[in-house]
């Protein structure tokens, strides 16, 4: 271990991304979430617009331009595969561990910055979401820079501040406004709680603003003139207020929601801490007050972005994954005497992630991806057919065959499905047909599960007059 971090920048590159890489041509693009991403930069990269997201064709607002970008760009040199659709994820996932170990490093010392790395690149949250197809790496990085270069502004060189407003803006055009909005609340409480207000007048607010505008207004900006109030409708009333204030997941919304993710999400660690937590406390030990600036920012800025998203409407298990920057660095002060202990079990962590990416794993995902079935359309012969999803509508498929595809429902259903109103229909941005128009189209194709008993798969299979081709995974083609 110790010729390991003698070069540590390095040695943590290779592990991380052979960590984050391991499999990845295995695991296929999952649905909803990742179809949604590895579709819009495709059609980003096939259409040569590269300002206006779009999927099936349509303009599509449902994040900011910046993952796109990472993505389409990975399509444009690989090709439309896995391993080009979850090498950004990869790439920002160790980026962001390096990070950690230079911050840390440079605040606490360098065991501290090796332990921090350690803890979190063998999370559980972090390990899936470098190698997931969406946004939060990415937001990961600059969030975190946010955070870390208003610190090193605040104790050290106040040049520092204009990263932190050029780290703010990347993340804004990463995920939207708490790309600002929580690491600025974080850094106003600290000020707060320092009674320090007056550094105010030297974080360089008015200039630092400016280049935030320039920045991140460029793109937002620009999608205002081309699109107007219906961008302004989509990304700022459904993805962002309504999101904030009417629950997507109902089923979600319980007051111990964090706590399970946060337990599996930063594990092993997770696991631990509690009563470490609660011997320093016997001891006498948890002191805020005397505590390091960089660790009261590290706390407040942890407890902002879980306080945040309790209080959000919507909740999800990756929307607090910022705040384990902080717990991170936090865990390695917390067992900094115990560093051998984490390399062994940080080095353990890896090999299980490993062995579960290239075993478990890539049934796992197949099993809630369209992939079979879009390969299987890839290479039919569909001219003039109409291809449709009867059950669960699969984006992945759209991914993975090249084809339109539409999505059936009932003719009287679909005027209220459609979207265009501040609600969730804004997510049925897909292709309709109604059910009654498949009945009478000789040319249709359809798409079901394998045991589905819908009421309309009866109807089209009248008489028998319909023929099913069977295609591996759980659905079924079916013809007339």
């Amino acid at each position: 271990m110790k010729t390991l971090r003698n070069h540590p920048y390095l040695t943590l590159l290779f592990f991380t991304l052979f960590l984050y890489l391991a499999g990845n041509q295995l695991l296929a693009i999952t649905d909803t979430a990742e179809s949604n991403y590895a579709l819009t930069a495709k059609e980003m990269v096939l259409s040569g617009d590269w300002i206006s997201p779009r999927i099936y064709g349509r303009f599509w607002y449902d994040k900011p331009i910046f993952y796109y970008w990472e993505l389409a760009l990975s399509f444009a040199l690989f090709g439309f595969n896995e391993m080009a659709a979850r090498l950004p994820a990869a790439i920002l996932g160790s980026a962001s561990v390096l990070f950690t170990y230079w911050f840390a490093r440079r605040t606490y010392g360098e065991k501290t910055g090796w332990l921090s790395a350690i803890i979190l690149g063998t999370s559980v949250e972090c390990w899936i979401l470098s190698k997931a197809v969406i946004t939060d790496s990415t937001l990961f990085l600059f969030m975190s820079a946010a955070i870390a270069f208003f610190y090193l502004g605040y104790s050290e060189n106040r040049t520092y501040y204009f990263l932190c407003y050029v780290s703010a803006a990347l993340a804004v055009l990463t995920k939207g406004p708490i790309g600002i909005l929580l690491p600025g609340l974080a850094c106003l409480l600290f000020l707060l709680y320092k009674k320090d207000l007056k550094e105010m007048a030297h974080v360089h607010l008015l200039s630092g603003l400016v280049l935030f505008i320039l920045i991140a207004g460029a793109w937002y900006g620009t999608m205002c003139y081309l699109h107007g109030k219906d961008f302004l409708l989509n990304f700022i009333g459904v993805h962002n207020v309504l999101r904030a204030t009417v629950s997507e997941h109902p089923s979600h919304n319980k007051w111990y929601f964090y706590l399970i993710v946060y337990f599996a999400g930063f594990a092993p660690w997770s696991f631990f801490i509690p009563f470490s937590l609660y011997k320093r406390w016997k001891e006498k030990k948890l002191d805020l007050r005397s505590a390091h600036d960089a660790t009261q920012l590290l706390l407040i800025y942890s407890f902002v972005v879980f306080l945040f998203f309790q209080l959000v409407a919507t909740k999800y298990t990756t929307y607090t994954f910022p705040a384990l920057f902080s717990l991170s660095i936090l865990t390695a002060l917390l067992y900094k005497k115990q560093d051998f202990c984490i390399e062994k079990a940080g080095l353990a962590c890896g090999l299980v992630y490993t062995v579960l990416a290239v075993t478990a794993a890539p049934s796992i995902m197949l099993n809630h991806s369209g992939k079979e079935i879009g390969e299987a359309l890839a290479h039919m012969d569909t001219t003039h057919k109409t291809i449709a999803f009867l059950d669960d509508y699969r984006t992945s498929a759209v991914f993975y065959s090249g084809k339109t595809i539409y999505r059936a429902e009932p003719g009287d259903k679909i005027a209220s499905m459609e979207p265009g109103t501040l609600s969730w229909n804004a997510k049925n941005v897909m292709p309709f047909v109604a059910e009654e128009k498949l009945l009478d189209n000789p040319d249709a194709l359809l798409i079901t599960n394998k045991n589905s008993s819908a009421p309309f798969l009866i109807a089209y299979n009248k008489e028998d007059l319909a023929s099913c081709i069977n295609v591996p995974g759980k659905y079924a083609l079916w013809l007339r």
